[in-house]
């Protein structure tokens, strides 16, 4: 009998990393911020992590990837249209959704301006892309609009990451803060036809998912 793909959830503050595990092997799924990074390695210690894969290049994604990728010995993969964000997390604007997220965006463009430890991804992923070859029975999924270059994971058709492509603060829904409004929404309702998921959410408890947009 195959072994049964595990998820499990790494709190980073209000951000969340996610070690997906089949047996003992293992892809990290982003990698939080500089506070955290002992935390994510101490997790990451007990599996044989395979790859570390960035939804996105925002910092709070992506600030530990250089640290964890030395340090456990593993490439880094995303989207070849974040690789700009990796230098500078303010070359794709973003644009707020109501009130909540104009304070979101003004707390998101303080946090950009840190640093981010320099990284070269050796692993370019696109849809369809599959990570049988690190172990996971996952396929890529493209989900432009956070940025242009946000991507999420499809696991065993039972789980679903999607990085900031969805956001679950007091209810899921779209990402409060984008770049793109029309291509996030195209993602999300992608998503919510997928049928029934396990979500995993950049931002938030995850949650048996339901049709987002109506």
């Amino acid at each position: 009998m195959a072994d049964a793909v595990q998820v499990l959830r790494i709190r980073c503050g209000t951000g969340n990393c996610f070690l997906v595990s089949c047996g003992r092997e293992a892809v990290l799924v982003d990698t939080g911020t500089a506070p955290f990074r002992e935390k994510v390695l101490a997790a990451c210690r007990g599996v044989s992590l395979r790859l570390i894969l960035l939804t996105h290049g925002h910092i709070d994604h992506v600030q530990n990837a250089a640290f964890l990728a030395q340090k456990l010995e593993v490439p880094i993969a995303m989207h070849r249209d974040d690789l700009p964000l990796v230098e500078n997390n303010l070359a794709q604007p973003l644009f707020p959704q109501g009130i909540f997220g104009r304070v979101l965006l003004a707390v998101s463009l303080r946090a950009m301006q840190g640093i981010i430890p320099s990284f070269s991804p050796t692993v370019l992923l696109r849809e369809g892309d599959g990570l049988e070859e690190y172990g996971i029975p996952a396929r890529v999924l493209e989900l432009p609009g956070h940025t242009l270059g946000s991507i999420g994971l499809d696991v065993e058709g039972t789980h679903l990451l999607v990085g900031d492509a969805l956001m679950h603060w007091a209810v899921p829904g779209c990402p409060a803060i984008y770049h793109d409004r029309d291509k996030m929404r195209e993602s999300a309702r992608r998503l919510a036809g997928l049928g029934e998921r396990q979500v995993h959410f950049g931002h938030g408890n995850s949650y048996r998912n339901r049709a987002w947009i109506k």
